[in-house]
């Protein structure tokens, strides 16, 4: 059930490493310049959506040489959950955490890749592990909201959601998400209210809402029917 409806946040990229007290591999032994080249070149490839290959190719480059590098296995599982091969970007992200244990945005890449491979211990354990570290980045809250609601936690995929709205209010997946956590919850009204947030600021869009199957079914609502005339 959990399933229906959710709109993916995966596009909400940020390839940004907690500074805690344990830096990346890569902070401590940087890469040389032509490595480094290919590492941001494979980057902005990634983040751009132009060429998913372009960036594995570009990455794997890196590591071959440098197979410790914290930051190019991070970017590396994100690619391969892309392509549907979620067992090796399990590894990439095992080992990134192992490399990092103290950058929070590892252990939310170790918990989407669980989630693929279908430990869901694993990765409910990680969104954990992913809260305590991470910064203040609503992209990562509401990729940790996503998980949690597709491990059924919908308490914890508020938790998540509303912290991300509160972040950036001009994040309209974060008014899709917290919306549909209600309508699952059982809690229309809310959900009404957050759309209503969500149109009154011009973020949202009502066709995304009336293509939705979880939240259409919102689009008669009196309070809701100015922006579905």
């Amino acid at each position: 059930m959990f399933q229906r409806g959710i709109i993916c946040t995966g596009v909400v990229i940020a390839l940004l490493v907690w500074s805690g007290l344990v830096q990346d591999a890569s902070a401590q032994n940087p890469r040389p310049s032509a490595l480094n080249i290919q590492f941001h070149r494979a980057e902005t490839a990634w983040r751009s959506g132009t060429s998913v290959l372009e960036a594995k190719t570009r990455v794997d480059r890196v590591l071959r040489e440098l197979p410790n590098d914290q930051a190019a296995l991070k970017l590396r599982a994100q690619i391969l959950m892309s392509m549907n091969r979620p067992s090796d970007a399990l590894a990439d992200a095992r080992r990134a955490v192992e490399l990092s244990p103290n950058d929070g945005e590892a252990h939310l890449i170790l918990a989407e890749a669980a989630l693929l491979n279908g430990d869901r211990a694993l990765a409910g354990k990680e969104v954990e592990a992913a809260a305590e570290r991470l910064l203040e980045n609503a992209g990562h809250h509401l990729r940790l909201s996503w998980i949690a609601l597709r491990l059924g936690n919908l308490d914890e995929a508020e938790a998540f959601a509303r912290i991300a709205l509160a972040l950036d209010g001009r994040q309209p997946a974060a008014y899709y998400q917290l919306a549909q956590i209600f309508v699952l919850q059982e809690r229309p009204d809310d959900a009404v209210a957050i759309l209503l947030r969500g149109f009154e600021a011009s973020v949202i869009d009502p066709n995304a809402v009336r293509r939705d199957s979880t939240l259409s079914r919102l689009v008669t609502h009196p309070s809701l029917a100015p922006y579905f005339k």
